[in-house]
């Protein structure tokens, strides 16, 4: 598969499905996707310039336009064959899904400009290929200029390639399944998303301090075998450590736990 944008907007949506329904086996998948970015070359720079290029806040044409020239450019030194084999380490992951999504795709205002980004990359530069070439430059670049008048936030460049790939789903995925969260889901997906490690660090903590609070509660009144089971939950929260590394999926377990101790 070519559109890099349709394989990372499949991801995002599953990210949301995994934590509107509690799927164990979708956040599994998830963090594989995660797993594959940071350890793929090719992977990580297409990730980093459809982000650049959907996140890029620019009114003028002619600077949006040579921006759009300088990220297709940092994929020239791989082959179409490499780009290819690459993006199938992703797709075996979710070939249940491609069909089924294309038609949601359809409505998501991110295709043509997916596509574009995309037939830039693939298209060899002849004679016969200039008008497709700069028909797509200038669908991205136009989405570049329609940036500013939508009020999009600039990503922050100094982040990370972890929190540079999480950041997507920010973009891509605040739509009705977003709105439809409750008000400390919308809590941790931000975290997990756009935080410095301190704030990730209060927000560990004080999560714990929580599951810790509901645990000493339910423990009051709890028969033997009920209170053993705190007892042991108690103790796995009490040997928790935080490591930035781990932290989304850790979180998203503790996450969890709170919801089910409060059900």
């Amino acid at each position: 598969m070519k559109n890099f944008g349709f394989i990372k907007a499949i991801y995002n949506d599953m990210l949301s499905e995994a934590i509107s329904n509690k799927d164990i086996k979708r956040q599994k998948i998830f963090k594989t996707y995660l797993k594959t970015l940071k350890e793929n070359e090719v992977l990580r720079t297409q990730f980093l310039i459809y982000k650049n290029i959907e996140d890029k806040i620019e009114e003028s044409k002619t600077k949006a336009v040579e921006y759009i020239k300088e990220n297709i450019a940092l994929m020239n030194k791989y082959s179409k064959k490499e780009i290819l084999e690459s993006n199938k380490k992703l797709t075996k992951y979710i070939s249940n899904k491609i069909d089924d999504f294309k038609n949601i795709y359809d409505e998501n205002r991110m295709k043509p400009l997916h596509e574009s980004i995309s037939t830039l990359i693939f298209t060899e530069k002849n004679a016969s290929t200039i008008n497709k070439i700069i028909d797509s430059i200038d669908v991205a670049s136009d989405y570049i200029k329609s940036n500013s008048t939508r009020g999009i936030k600039k990503v922050n460049e100094s982040l990370g390639v972890s929190n540079e790939i999480l950041t997507s789903i920010v973009v891509d995925k605040y739509n009705e399944k977003y709105k439809k969260l409750s008000k400390g889901s919308k809590k941790l997906i931000n975290t997990i998303l756009e935080s410095s490690t301190s704030d990730k660090i209060e927000f560990f903590e004080s999560t714990i301090k929580d599951c810790l609070g509901i645990v000493n509660e339910q423990i009051v009144d709890a028969d033997l075998s009920l209170k053993e089971s705190l007892l042991s939950v108690k103790e796995n929260l009490l040997n928790r450590v935080f490591n930035e590394s781990t932290f989304d999926v850790d979180i998203l377990k503790i996450f969890q736990l709170k919801k089910d101790l409060n059900e």
